[in-house]
């Protein structure tokens, strides 16, 4: 089987290679690269999430569950546990506070009623004001945002009861829209007068914009007489030629330049004279169009991640990078994490409690100091000269 010759200009001997056939050369594979970029990181995200889904979604639910039990547990110790010393029910209030905390941080549903008494005694507001009350400030945070930004957003439709997911995908829609709009508001807005710089600069965009558009056309017109598979006798060469035909067509179509360029190259690579075909003003045109497609290629790669189908991978993505998750590595951090609460757990709600109780709360007491003492040394040194 021969190895199929890449996309690249060659130099013949003693031949320099111009600036344009370097430029060339330099943006084809960059775009090879952030092709296979796309489809890699793609792969990646849609395994990470299908892995997240199987194993870490349940997990997730289950810690959940235990840090709502837990929640109770030591809320039923301060209320009931009156021969407690001030530090302790200090420690035990911490305590409590901290597995709502977690609670809400790894629950995807709304704290029951006791969960909700809890919160009103930890933070001395009701629940349910406190949430819509914070959900209303967010969305008069992004309406001043917006209304500067000179958009007319519509939040209406955004929910408190919503989940976090629904909430990104709302978010992503309306994203979507506004950019519409940005861009309508632009294309109507009052036109300045424009400099012979800018006009000439147009001049030009115009003028490669219609010779690319053009030149795809001709290279299509070049290549479908050379592939169309009813001109050739050999059986063999005519499937072959049938599959030339279908990607020609189709990166016609979508004026997917790169690809033309390829089966066009591919052809030209058989002449000794490939390079005079390339002229310096053709170069132009294709390294154009192919820096635009690099462009485009770099913006969806970075939008991958954004996308609210991949919303639950986020949180780890925001702080590692997609190389960097390691999901086998949190499946069996969390797999740990319940193993342990649920031994303290059991112990919590045996016949002898308060041994468990006491050792929970030395560690807490220690943990809490080690805090303090780091946030002490956690300032700015020009802050004492203010």
């Amino acid at each position: 089987m021969k190895t199929q010759k890449k996309l690249i200009i060659g130099k013949k001997i003693k031949q320099k290679l111009n600036s344009q056939q370097r430029t060339f050369n330099r943006l084809v594979k960059k775009l090879e690269k952030l092709r296979l970029e796309k489809e890699e990181t793609a792969k990646d995200l849609s395994e990470k999430l299908d892995f997240y889904g199987k194993h870490i979604s349940p997990l997730e639910d289950e810690i959940a569950a235990l840090h709502s039990r837990s929640t109770k547990v030591f809320y039923k110790f301060y209320q009931e546990r009156k021969t407690l010393t001030t530090m302790d029910r200090e420690t035990l209030f911490e305590l409590i506070a901290t597995q709502l905390g977690e609670f809400n941080q790894f629950s995807r549903e709304a704290p029951d009623e006791e969960l909700k008494e809890i919160f009103e005694f930890i933070e001395g507001e009701n629940y349910d004001e406190a949430a819509a009350s914070d959900f209303q400030s967010m969305k008069d945070e992004m309406s001043e945002v917006f209304e500067e930004m000179g958009l007319d957003a519509d939040l209406e439709g955004f929910d408190p009861n919503m989940s976090e997911e629904e909430m990104a995908r709302k978010m992503f829609e309306l994203l979507e829209k506004l950019k519409q709009q940005a861009e309508e508001n632009a294309a109507a807005a009052p036109k300045r007068k424009k400099t012979k710089k800018q006009i000439e600069k147009e001049e030009r965009e115009k003028q490669v914009e219609e010779a690319k558009n053009k030149d795809i056309a001709g290279i299509y017109k070049q290549l479908a007489k050379i592939f169309h598979p009813d001109l050739e006798q050999d059986a063999k060469r005519r499937e072959e030629k049938e599959v030339l035909m279908k990607q020609l067509t189709s990166a016609y179509k979508n004026k997917d330049l790169h690809t033309l360029l390829r089966l066009e190259l591919e052809w030209l690579h058989k002449e000794e004279d490939n390079l005079e075909k390339l002229s310096v003003e053709k170069l132009k045109i294709y390294n154009q169009a192919l820096k635009e497609q690099t462009e485009e290629l770099e913006l969806e790669i970075h939008l991958l991640t954004e996308h609210p189908r991949y919303y639950p991978l986020k949180k780890y993505i925001q702080f590692f990078g997609i190389e960097g998750v390691n999901l086998k590595a949190e499946k069996r951090k969390l797999t740990e994490k319940i193993k342990l609460m649920k031994a303290d757990l059991t112990e919590l709600t045996g016949k002898k409690p308060l041994k468990k109780l006491n050792e929970i709360l030395r560690i807490t007491k220690k943990q809490l100091k080690q805090l303090k003492q780091k946030n002490m040394f956690d300032f700015d040194i020009e802050d004492l000269f203010r």
